[in-house]
Order: structure tokens, then C-alpha cells, then sequence
């Protein structure tokens, strides 16, 4: 289950469950927090909302200030698909 945020109807699936359980962490400088997972329209999310780069572990994915991370895993593959957008392209 997510930790926080937005969640669709219905259980999370297990892919998610096992990501939550992989205790994901953002490294900025000196300072270390869990990752709070959005759960919407089945990916998880989560957005850098700090004015520092983040390295998210162990998915080993930079994010700068405001970009967003998704990860989803599609039936059939072998593992997660991450995808990283920056804050520039959802402005409007």
C-alpha cells in the first residue's frame, strides 16, 4: 500500500507493495528521508519538492528540484519502468 498520498479504487498490486517494502530513501546533501509514494493511475509517484538534487536508492535515479519520478511495471516485464519529468514540462 502506498504510504501517502492519492490512491485509485480497488488494492494496490503487489509490484507496488514490494516497492514500498524496498524502503526507498531521497539523499540530498547531508540530509536522508523515506520516499512517500502517490499512487495514481497505476504508477507511483513522487516529486522532489526540495530546492536541492535528490538521489532516490536504491533506484540509483537523480532527480533535480521539482521533477517527478513514476514508476510503474508492466505485465509481462521483468522489472520496473522508471521515468523521471521535469518541472519545466508541467507547466502550463
Amino acid at each position: 500500500m502506498p504510504q501517502e498520498g492519492n490512491q485509485t479504487a480497488g488494492p494496490a498490486p503487489v509490484w507496488l507493495s514490494a516497492l514500498v517494502a524496498t524502503g526507498c530513501h531521497a539523499v540530498s546533501g547531508r540530509e536522508c528521508h523515506p520516499i512517500g509514494w502517490d499512487w495514481y493511475e497505476g504508477r507511483a509517484l513522487y516529486t522532489n519538492l526540495g530546492a536541492m538534487p535528490e538521489l532516490i536508492e536504491p533506484l540509483d535515479v537523480t532527480l533535480a528540484a521539482g521533477d517527478t519520478l513514476s514508476v510503474t511495471w508492466m505485465p509481462g516485464e521483468t522489472g520496473y519502468t522508471v521515468r523521471v519529468s521535469g518541472a519545466e514540462a508541467r507547466c502550463a
